[in-house]
């Protein structure tokens, strides 16, 4: 008799690991997209403390691919487009002020990221809890962007007109290729609402691995600007300083972003997973 127990024991184990590890393979696959907002830190319009200037915040989406390759572990392909900006009319740092910068740029992101559940995913059932559809996750990952930096200057008619500033040379350096190397690094819950959708949030650091996001250095302001629209846009773009003189810091840009997600479950054609009985359902 103590036999036959100890084998309808084990066998129960042995059944429910099977379905278990049925159930998160067969969640493995989705595709996910998200909306939200994103604060710059780079040489334009610094703060002093926490305060966040309101004209600072921009937007930001996101879409990936999502592979949970074990129970703990998933790994994605995420692309980010963000819309960085800066005004240092709005900094609360006095040497901003004066120096009257501006920047605007469009940042597209591609990187592959590493997920770890540290509340781990667990399967939807009509009696699941509240507290039970959640999970939770950090993740750092490894990519390379792409941006375009851009400055204002003022017409005839007072309308500010945004200009690419590349190749303007308001410093010694007068041109850089618009691409970089990023790090992003957060964390992110989520909220399984059935087996195929869930919704979340997800907040990330992106640190660039180049100070020029802003348009913005350590090196010394170079060039005479001349009456025309470029040496406009050259004065414009190097502030209130004079030649020789150092407009930024040294440190890299980087950027906050936060997102609201929303992501779908599915299996890929052709692929069968172990149905899970009904009762366990």
């Amino acid at each position: 008799m103590k036999k036959v127990i100890a084998f309808i024991v084990v066998a129960l184990f042995t059944v429910s690991g099977v379905f278990a590890q049925a159930s998160w393979k067969s969640a493995r696959h989705s595709l996910y997209w998200g909306i939200g907002g994103n604060v710059t830190e780079a040489d334009v319009c610094p703060v002093d403390g926490h305060k966040i200037p309101f004209k600072t915040i921009n937007g930001s989406l996101q879409l990936g691919y999502e592979n949970r390759f074990a129970e703990r572990f998933s790994w994605r392909a995420n692309l980010l487009l963000s819309r960085l900006q800066g005004f240092d009319a709005d900094s609360d740092v006095d040497y901003a002020k004066k120096r009257g910068l501006n920047f605007r740029t469009w940042v597209f992101d591609i990187n592959a990221m590493l997920n770890f559940y540290f509340l781990k995913p667990k399967d939807v059932t009509p009696e699941s809890t509240f507290g039970q559809k959640w999970s939770g996750y950090i993740t750092v990952g490894f990519g390379g962007a792409f941006y375009e930096p851009m400055s204002s200057i003022r017409n005839d008619h007072n309308a500010a007109i945004w200009y690419r500033t590349r190749h303007v040379g308001a410093e010694a350096r007068r041109w850089y290729d618009g691409t970089t190397l990023t790090l992003p690094y957060g964390l992110g819950f989520k909220y399984q609402v059935n087996k195929k959708f869930n919704w979340g949030v997800e907040l990330l650091q992106h640190i660039a691995f180049t100070d020029y996001l802003d348009n913005v250095t350590s090196n010394p302001v170079g060039g005479t600007p001349s009456n025309s629209t470029f040496g406009r846009l050259q004065s414009a773009a190097r502030g209130n300083f004079k030649s020789g003189s150092v407009r930024g810091g040294d440190h890299w840009d980087q950027y906050t972003t936060a997102m609201i997600t929303f992501g779908y479950t599915f299996t890929p054609c052709g692929v069968k997973h172990v149905a899970r009985p009904k009762y366990l359902n």
